[in-house]
């Protein structure tokens, strides 16, 4: 393996650090959406109103789903900053959620969704610089 390919891969494993990022949004998506769909059948937490049915939960999902594939396909430069800044906006979302969490599931649930946004914090932080990565080693 090539010194520059090397340097786009995780510590200690061969997983592109591109496909780390869209694994992340992956889980973090299906994660939300569980939860989601567990609120709505228990008709627990928060009353839904028309306004977060039709404004604000389909455009968390609709960037969620953006990030998974500009996270595979995206500028070097860019994925690596929407990767700190994106997390960070769904990082106050879900801290709220947890804060206002009673039931177990769903305080294991604002867990895991921090969880998931911390991890691609992280990764994106420490990713090399995409500058000196050239384009065929992502």
């Amino acid at each position: 393996m090539s010194e520059r390919h090397s340097q786009n891969q995780t510590p200690n494993s061969k997983t592109s650090t591109r496909i780390l990022f869209s694994a992340l949004w992956i889980s973090h998506f299906l994660l939300w959406s569980f939860g989601d769909m567990l609120t709505l059948l228990q008709e627990t937490g928060e009353p839904i109103t028309e306004t977060i049915i039709m404004v604000i939960a389909p455009s968390l999902a609709i960037i969620q789903t953006i990030m998974i594939v500009y996270s595979l396909r995206g500028a070097p430069r860019g994925v690596r900053w929407s990767n700190i800044l994106v997390p960070l906006v769904y990082l106050l979302f879900n801290i709220q959620y947890l804060a206002e969490s009673s039931a177990i599931w769903n305080i294991i649930l604002g867990f895991a969704y921090i969880i998931c946004n911390i991890m691609i914090i992280w990764n994106a932080w420490k990713w090399r610089s995409p500058d000196t990565i050239g384009d065929d080693d992502l």
